[in-house]
């Protein structure tokens, strides 16, 4: 069973998390549980399993949203 995001609901730009990735300007990064998210010419996920390519911020968000919520099931 797959878990549910209080922010499906409601809206993401609600997301504290969504608000961080939009926050972003080219060159900064942030950690949230052992994520490093950064944004240079694409935004990118990286922890120690894995390091993760993202054109947009909505594919992003959506990847890192599962990762944190799920644990990337």
């Amino acid at each position: 069973m797959q878990n549910t995001n209080l922010f499906e609901f409601i809206g993401v730009e609600a997301d504290p998390v969504y608000k961080q990735l939009e926050q972003l300007q080219k060159g900064e990064s942030f950690m949230i549980d052992g994520i490093c998210v950064s944004l240079e010419k694409f935004y990118e996920i990286e922890s120690d399993v894995e390091h993760v390519p993202f054109k947009t911020l909505n594919r992003c968000y959506q990847y890192l949203n599962n990762t944190l919520t799920n644990g990337g099931k």
